[in-house]
């Protein structure tokens, strides 16, 4: 399975492209790619990667962020599979690409993501501020190939896992209503029919991944030394350097 790996980043060309260097010396027979949401000008600074200015991430409040724009970019690369992580998402396992695709074989999944597991009657606040959201709700009960269509998932934004066939589902909806991505991706790819899996019922690739708080450079060691194969946050470019450093 032919799998694409884009990184998304707004840091300066130059720390982007150390983080892209390290990823490629880490694991050379995979392919990696930049999704840009900085300034321009560093941008026309980058090798081998896209420009986003749709407002989905960069220019969109926190809690409406959307991941239409990043899609629609990758829409014209050739791949079998989707891994979409953040700048602070170390790999730290060159096998990494086998290990998702084993794992998405083995249970026949359409997307793959952290925590992602249906999110109705939680507390999670996206959940509570969008259960009732009529557009929403409308859009799905339009699209749904389920009983039940107005189950809302939630993930980690950072390490989604997507088939070709889940990412063409998702580029062939005509329009979107606002939402927010960590809730709508999982969500909307459900409904159109792909199973939706949770890593960590799965497997432990995803043990070290957290929403917060950002690990720092003893724990990342650590972690590199008792063979984990993913960190996140980590948001220093400092520990990020090392980590890719040690042996």
């Amino acid at each position: 399975m032919n799998q694409l790996n884009a990184v998304i980043t707004h840091l300066p060309a130059a720390e982007a492209e150390q983080d892209l260097r390290a990823l490629r010396e880490l694991a050379p027979d995979s392919r990696f790619v930049v999704c840009y949401t900085g300034p321009r000008a560093e941008f026309e600074n980058l090798e081998d990667a896209i420009f986003l200015d749709d407002g989905g991430l960069a220019g969109a409040p926190r809690s409406y962020q959307s991941y239409h724009g990043v899609f629609a970019a990758l829409a014209e690369h050739s791949f079998d599979a989707l891994y979409l992580i953040e700048y602070d998402h170390l790999v730290l396992d060159p096998g990494f690409e086998g290990a998702l695709i084993d794992l998405a074989e083995r249970t026949g999944a359409g997307f793959m993501g952290k925590n992602c597991v249906p999110r109705n009657h939680t507390n999670w606040p996206h959940y509570a501020r969008f259960r009732r959201d009529p557009d929403l709700l409308e859009h799905l009960r339009r699209i749904s190939t389920r009983d039940d269509p107005t189950v809302l998932f939630g993930t980690l934004g950072s390490g989604m896992w997507l088939s070709r066939d889940a990412f063409d589902s998702y580029l062939s909806l005509d329009a979107h209503p606002r939402s927010y991505g960590e809730l709508y991706v999982p969500t909307v790819l459900h409904h159109l029919g792909h199973r939706v899996v949770d890593i960590d019922a799965f497997s432990d690739l995803y043990r070290d991944v957290r929403w917060e708080p950002e690990y720092d450079l003893a724990e990342v060691l650590a972690l590199k030394r008792s063979g984990t194969t993913f960190v996140h946050p980590v948001k220093s470019a400092a520990v990020r350097r090392a980590a890719a450093k040690a042996r």
